[in-house]
């Protein structure tokens, strides 16, 4: 018996603006990897939904094409103030070029390093 599950849900980009945001999104990426990410954006979700039922909904409600890091984590300190204490603030700052500027090669040594690590399992 096959116990997979499907999970399946509409997003309106026509009426909602987040929906528009979510499919445009979903629209630029490779079509064997929105699987994936549906399904490590549903199980972030429900990881701080498990904490506390209401970030994913602020996070959703508040997406705008604007929507920053900082504006993220904001919304993270101002649900969980004690929580965010220690949360590296030069995170924060880092403009967009700069994140633009890691390269492939060191995105994949690092998922290299962890396939190895769990290859040690």
């Amino acid at each position: 018996m096959d116990k997979r599950r499907t999970i399946a849900f509409k997003l309106n980009p026509d009426v909602n603006q987040t929906d528009k945001i979510v499919c445009n999104t979903l629209d630029s990426i490779p079509q064997g990897e929105r699987s994936r990410l549906n399904r490590a954006a549903l199980t972030a979700d429900l990881a701080l939904y498990r904490q506390d039922p209401r970030p994913p909904f602020l996070l959703c409600e508040l997406l705008t094409k604007e929507t920053t890091f900082s504006d993220i984590v904001n919304i993270l300190r101002s649900l969980f103030p004690k929580e965010m204490v220690d949360f590296n603030s030069s995170t924060i700052t880092q403009s967009s070029s700069q994140k633009e500027q890691k390269s492939d090669e060191e995105t994949q040594k690092n998922v290299m390093k962890l396939i190895n690590q769990f290859n040690y399992y």
